[in-house]
């Protein structure tokens, strides 16, 4: 293990590995407990070992970079660690940093809940919690490929529960809704790149037994369900271009296989002809713009290559290829 070629001792590597260990079973603690719909706790819970986590890997990060254990401590105070907050500065520097703002989020969460309640609020937080472990993801891969980090864990923030109105104001005083106001300000405010957005699917089958609801469907107007015939917008559709696409893409399988995922352009391409995804308009969509023709893909399309390409080896490989 070494940093810019610098050799680092056996003392050294040791402690690292041990804060890269601490801090992937505060990671782990956190997607336990946000995806357990029977704890109440679970905004606080997740804020509390996300946070941790992240502040174990960014020593970590620091200790490596700086090829010192004391790099950590405060110089006035060597018996006392940085914070979280002290880590982030040293680490994540620029000031339009998406995963900088998007861990400030967090830790503020964190901070007023550990000095005031919150309602059941996960269900609203659900984007924001899942961009902060995308990003943890994707540093701890880029940083320590070597650690054999996440390989059999779904790394997606379930939101298995809906808000519960008779507790959601849970006898707030008006101080702390006012801090709850203040956090959905500061979210609205990013532009959305500290958001990861879910999407809940309703799939129809003839199983009565292995339905959630049913419904009928009628002609008359007295009666309970009607198939409404809306002009769809194919900028919301089908957003992507073919290299946003596959941007989007290898971000989740960075997630699920790491960073030596081999999914590229060509990749893509490959499954698109194979699969003839073009003579599909669930998943593409071509615009007429001038004497030519825009592409654009669908979300649901995304979900379907990477359920493809994460089967198995022999199918990435097979993909990889030229078809």
């Amino acid at each position: 293990m070494s940093e810019n070629g610098k050799y680092i001792n056996e003392t050294t590597k040791e402690y690292i590995m041990a804060l890269l260990e601490k801090s992937e079973e505060a990671y782990l603690m956190s997607l336990e407990i946000i995806n357990k719909p029977t704890i109440k706790y679970r905004t606080e819970g997740f804020c509390f070992f996300i946070c941790n986590a992240w502040e174990l890997l960014l020593k970590a990060f620091i200790i490596r970079r700086e090829n010192n254990i004391n790099a950590i401590n405060f110089k006035n105070n060597p018996n006392q660690t940085l914070g979280l907050l002290e880590c982030i500065e040293k680490v994540l520097t620029s000031t339009t940093d998406y995963t900088k703002a998007n861990l400030f989020i967090i830790r503020e969460i964190r901070n007023k809940s550990t000095h005031n309640i919150l309602p059941d609020y996960d269900f609203k937080l659900a984007s924001v919690f899942q961009r902060c472990v995308s990003n943890f993801n994707n540093f701890f891969n880029k940083h320590f490929s070597e650690y054999m980090f996440n390989k059999q864990i779904s790394a997606f923030v379930a939101l298995s529960n809906l808000p519960n109105e008779k507790n959601s104001a849970l006898s707030l005083n008006p101080v702390s809704l006012f801090q709850l106001k203040a956090i959905e300000e500061k979210i609205s405010e990013n532009n959305n790149e500290d958001l990861i957005t879910q999407t809940i699917k309703l799939v129809v089958t003839k199983k009565t037994n292995e339905a959630d609801i049913q419904y009928s469907l009628s002609d008359k107007a007295d009666d309970k369900a009607h198939i409404l015939h809306i002009p769809k917008d194919v900028n919301i559709s089908h957003p992507y271009s073919a290299s946003q696409a596959v941007a989007k893409i290898q971000e989740t399988l960075i997630i699920s296989l790491g960073i030596n995922h081999g999914f590229n352009m060509n990749t893509f391409t490959n499954i698109c002809n194979d699969k003839k995804i073009r003579e599909n308009q669930h998943y593409y969509y071509a615009m007429d713009y001038g004497k030519g023709k825009v592409k654009k893909y669908s979300e649901k399309l995304l979900e379907y290559i990477v359920y493809i390409y994460s089967q198995d080896g022999e199918t990435r490989a097979r993909y990889r290829k030229k078809m």
